[in-house]
């Protein structure tokens, strides 16, 4: 409907390239966006930067308006974690709409932390090396799979605030819509029953 709808295509190439799951983003419980007091929609990535210290932003991809990262790793019990936080133009490039664990290099970005990374679990329990079992437990919603992959898309609308909808009405005056559409795209891939790599979005768009 506007050309914020265009970016919002070239964000989730998931859902138009790998043909996953579409319900109701509703499914989703709201303490998947949160890791170790970061909030998907609410945090910053400067406020992520306060938490575990300066990072070189980067493009995920190369991609016209591909998502800026900020890459973390740490060491730990043999293992190496990496902990991706992501800002799409829907979140203005600061408010991270996106977020990654993973035991996979992710990005030659990542910047090492102080912060114990292998503690890391969602609010719904999502942690890295649990079992494929556990991981679906979190979740009350059908994957769909490729080898070792799982992949799910969510697609609802949720009503914009009065101060959302001020805001709306000064960009575009003639425009009646009062809600967001929001897309959530998730994917998981599991090697010898083990969560290897956890990647959530969540895009609102109008």
């Amino acid at each position: 409907m506007k050309n914020c709808f265009l970016s919002f295509l070239v964000i989730i190439p998931l859902a138009l390239v790998l043909c996953i799951n579409v319900s109701i983003a509703g499914e989703i419980h709201q303490d998947v966006f949160t890791i170790n007091n970061s909030t998907v929609g609410v945090t910053t990535l400067d406020e992520v930067q306060k938490m575990y210290g300066e990072a070189e932003m980067y493009r995920v991809s190369r991609e016209d308006e591909a998502n800026i990262a900020v890459c973390y790793s740490h060491s730990s019990n043999k293992e190496k974690y990496f902990l991706v936080f992501e800002s799409s133009v829907m979140g203005s490039n600061k408010q991270i709409t996106g977020l990654r664990l993973s035991y996979l290099l992710p990005s030659t970005n990542c910047m090492p932390t102080t912060a114990d990374l292998s503690s890391s679990t969602t609010g719904n329990g999502v942690r890295l090396g649990q079992s494929q079992k556990d991981f679906l437990k979190a979740f009350p919603v059908k994957f769909k799979r490729r080898n070792t992959e799982l992949f799910y898309e969510a697609v609802s609308q949720r009503k914009a605030t009065e101060t959302e909808l001020k805001r709306l009405r000064a960009t575009w005056p003639d425009e009646k819509q009062d809600y967001f559409d929001v897309t959530i795209t998730i994917k998981a891939n599991i090697k010898k029953n083990r969560l290897v790599d956890f990647h959530i979005q969540k895009i609102e768009s109008y």
